[in-house]
């Protein structure tokens, strides 16, 4: 797989803020399939409140994704996503509750099996404790596909877990944190709406694990590192039924802040 892009933040005061992206995919499979080159792009907006009845900020985000490829079956391709939430954080910086949504229309397939809409909710728990040291995080991926025709399922659950220890000490090897996280459950057409990706593949995850570690090399530099592996099950086109696999996967970013 060869993955590039560019994504921009930009943030005015405490009020709001703009971020986007594109990414450019490209998924080469074995057995003589022909190789998916994937474009997307997605566009986010954000606008902060503090009510004087809430011992915190309120968020209004509004998410809009789109996608297009070569798949020639037209199953994955030409994809559109609009996401709202809408989401609390305490002033302490020690309680986080959101609730997320996503409606996901698919094009018509050219292999018979109709269009498909998808519709998620993603409701979303965050605490701090250990004197701010440590970050838990629940989120529940609750979906539900209109074509249970072309999709493995019509309905399917899954929760992620995200526990992110944060480092007080400063050292050019010791990273500023470390996340690890892991997913129960079966997830499918998923739209993650911290990383602001589109699983929009038909094959249905049925758990995972991950671990990532983030060091701040200067004022402006950050860089990730992270790697993980994940179950999924996939229709079987050819025999018929349904088979299992498990991905595996590494990521090496460099952030910039100016």
């Amino acid at each position: 797989m060869i993955n590039a892009g560019f994504r921009f933040d930009a943030q005015y005061q405490d009020r709001g803020g703009l971020d986007g992206g594109a990414t450019y995919t490209r998924l080469n499979y074995k057995g003589g399939i022909a190789a998916l080159d994937q474009a997307a792009e997605f566009l986010s907006g954000r606008i902060n409140f503090m009510p004087d009845a809430l011992p915190g900020s309120l968020t209004l985000r509004l998410d809009g994704h789109q996608i297009n490829n070569n798949d020639t079956t037209n199953e994955s391709d030409d994809v559109q996503v609009v996401a709202p939430q809408l989401s609390f954080l305490n002033h302490r910086k020690t309680f986080y509750l959101d609730l997320g949504y996503a409606f996901s229309s698919y094009a018509k397939s050219r292999i018979g099996n109709g269009a498909l809409i998808v519709q998620q909710w993603t409701p979303t728990l965050g605490l701090g404790f250990n004197h701010q040291a440590d970050w838990l995080q629940l989120r529940l991926y609750d979906a539900h596909a209109s074509n249970v025709g072309r999709a493995l399922r019509g309905h399917t659950d899954a929760l992620e877990i995200k526990l992110t220890h944060y480092f007080s000490a400063r050292s050019a090897w010791l990273p500023r944190s470390v996340t690890i996280g892991a997913l129960v459950g079966d997830r499918m057409y998923a739209v993650d709406p911290d990383t602001q990706i589109v699983y929009n593949l038909a094959d249905e995850q049925s758990g995972g694990a991950f671990l990532a570690a983030q060091w701040q090399l200067s004022r402006r530099f950050d860089l990730t590192l992270s790697g993980g592996s994940d179950r999924y099950q996939a229709q079987d086109t050819v025999r018929g039924g349904q088979y299992g696999y498990t991905g595996t996967y590494g990521y090496l970013g460099l952030t910039a802040d100016w």
